[in-house]
């Protein structure tokens, strides 16, 4: 018997790549909450963020990277 491989479509290895990478980053954050970076809020109405807090924050997730 003759086996005919299909083709492997790039865009599915891409998507299940990214999958599986997302699925090992929040298990990994599961497992170590204390290392988790939490995204500032403020309740809508209630408040302002200060000054500079969107770049520190931006700077320390995309330096951790």
């Amino acid at each position: 018997m003759i086996w005919e491989r299909k083709p492997i479509d790039p865009r599915r290895t891409a998507a299940l790549r990214a999958i599986h990478e997302t699925e090992m980053y929040l298990a990994e954050c599961l497992r170590h909450p204390e290392r988790v970076r939490r995204i500032p809020i403020v309740r809508v109405g209630f408040g302002k963020f200060p000054k500079g807090l969107a770049d520190e924050f931006w700077y320390g997730v995309l330096a951790t990277t």
